[in-house]
């Protein structure tokens, strides 16, 4: 055999094999957790190996490694507030817009559906703002870009690593107009879980939920706050507080691939790499922002023009890998496959409720409850003083 078939669990569904297929053979479905998986038309299959060639996880694009680390910010405090960290994959975008290219990106739909979309405006950069702990949806988004490049136009794709790893097998070779930033990543949980979720949600505060804010800095600043919205009715608080973001933070969902991952690791597939700068406040305190700090890690002489460009409107100070790496185990390893995973999934397409009290829910501790209250400046300075 030929074809995806042979790559199992392993598939981490960025669907660059249904995309490549000459005989659109390949399909993806939704398997019993609400992960996505090609599925192969073996009446139709011919063999001839292009999705096997052309699979990230089974042909990992070269990478250069890390030439540049930063502690960043971006100048513009308002849009910074608005974005999970530092706000610098905004000025990245709007240097594409500026050229009359296109940017993709990871945004919710009119369903609260985490989709691939292409923005052409600066007036809707904002869809492509803030994390989605969710696996989105890339159906024909490979294509389109590639339609792009070859059009001529200048491109930025965003997405996890295996998603723009994905890209890069997709087209098989690199494109001058294309720009590529990859986020450092834990894992994904299934969208079918959160789409369950949030109807969870929506019945516990009698109205549908309209926005769901995994990093919303509105009531506590840069951390691991989540919002929640209706018509009516707003609420949030510690993402450890939040049964489904709770799961997320301790590996519990993650697509089984994700423990595995092949791009967790500092060889990059971006020519940029942006995070949080967790930890900024034990290294260096003035830098320091309540709005956030990015990480980014610049990776290609391309990536190293594209900052350069962009000095007049960023605020950063030097860094390095191991600092990077120092409280972002992603850049190191995958994610730690916890022993609950196995039965994680067992009863949410029933009764849901009970599901979430005894699969998801985790009473916090005081402790938990106290920290999550504590600004991270604080915590700095706190820990800052013991070390004397």
């Amino acid at each position: 055999m030929n074809n995806i078939s042979i790559l199992g669990n392993d598939c981490c569904g960025c669907t660059a094999c249904e995309q490549i297929c000459p005989k659109k053979c390949i399909t993806f479905k939704e398997n019993n957790e609400g992960f996505m998986y090609p599925v192969v038309d073996e009446s139709v299959c011919v063999n001839c190996g292009a999705c096997v060639k052309h699979c990230p996880v089974m042909t990992t694009p070269h990478s250069d490694g890390v030439q540049n680390v930063y502690a960043s910010k971006y100048c513009d405090t308002q849009k910074a507030k608005e974005s999970t960290s530092g706000g610098i994959f905004i000025p990245l975008a709007k240097s594409t817009l500026e050229k009359g290219g296109v940017v993709f990106g990871c945004a919710y739909d009119e369903n609260l559906v985490a989709r691939h979309i292409a923005v052409e405006k600066e007036a809707d950069l904002h869809k492509l703002q803030g994390s989605k702990y969710v696996q989105s949806d890339l159906s024909g988004i490979y294509s389109r870009v590639k339609s792009e490049l070859k059009g001529g136009r200048n491109v930025l794709f965003s997405g996890t690593g295996c998603q723009v790893a994905g890209l890069r097998s997709f087209l098989g070779k690199d494109f001058d107009n294309l720009i590529t930033v990859d986020i450092v990543c834990h894992g994904v949980p299934s969208p079918k879980l959160f789409e369950k979720y949030l109807c969870y949600l929506g019945n516990k505060l009698g109205e549908p939920v309209k926005s769901y804010n995994f990093r919303s800095k509105k009531r506590h600043g840069w951390g691991l706050f989540y919002e929640v919205e209706t018509d009516n009715i707003g609420k949030g608080g510690s993402g450890f507080d939040d049964p489904y973001y709770n799961a997320f933070l301790n590996c519990k969902t993650y697509r089984e691939g994700c423990y595995n991952c092949r791009f967790a690791n500092c060889d990059r597939q971006g020519d940029i790499t942006l995070a949080d700068f967790w930890g900024i406040e034990y290294i260096n305190p003035s830098f320091y922002s309540e709005n956030g700090v990015s990480l980014v890690l610049v990776n290609t002489d391309k990536g190293k023009r594209l900052w350069k460009s962009l000095e007049n409107c960023i605020e950063s100070v030097d860094s390095t890998v191991e600092q990077a790496v120092q409280m972002n185990k992603n850049l190191s390893s995958p994610s730690h496959r916890p022993e609950c995973r196995d039965t994680i999934y067992d009863g949410f397409d029933g009764d849901f409720d009970s599901y979430v009290m005894q699969k998801l829910y985790v009473k916090p501790s005081l402790k938990r409850k106290l920290k999550s209250l504590v600004p991270v400046s604080l915590k700095g300075r706190i820990k800052h003083m013991l070390k004397k």
